[in-house]
C-alpha cells in the first residue's frame, strides 16, 4: 500500500524523511520501485527504503525556487 501512496508524489518536488533514523531528503520524487525511493536532490540522487519513511509532504514551489 506505501508503494501506492508514494507513486502520486512522483514527479513533485517533496521531503522525505526517516524520522529518528537522521535522513531527510528534500528534492524530486523520480521513481518508486522494489519498495525504494528515488529522490533527485541538488546533491544528486538518494535512494530511501519505504519501509523507514515516517513522513512525506509536497513542497511548495517558490520554496524551491529561492534556494
Amino acid at each position: 500500500m506505501i508503494n501506492e501512496l508514494v507513486k502520486k508524489y512522483i514527479g513533485k518536488y517533496c521531503m522525505v524523511s526517516t524520522g529518528t533514523l537522521g535522513t531527510a531528503a528534500i528534492g524530486e520524487i523520480t521513481t518508486m520501485q522494489d519498495n525504494w525511493i528515488e529522490v533527485s536532490t541538488k546533491k544528486g540522487d538518494m535512494l530511501l527504503n519505504a519501509d523507514f519513511v515516517t513522513n512525506l509532504s509536497e513542497m511548495p514551489l517558490n520554496k524551491h525556487k529561492q534556494k
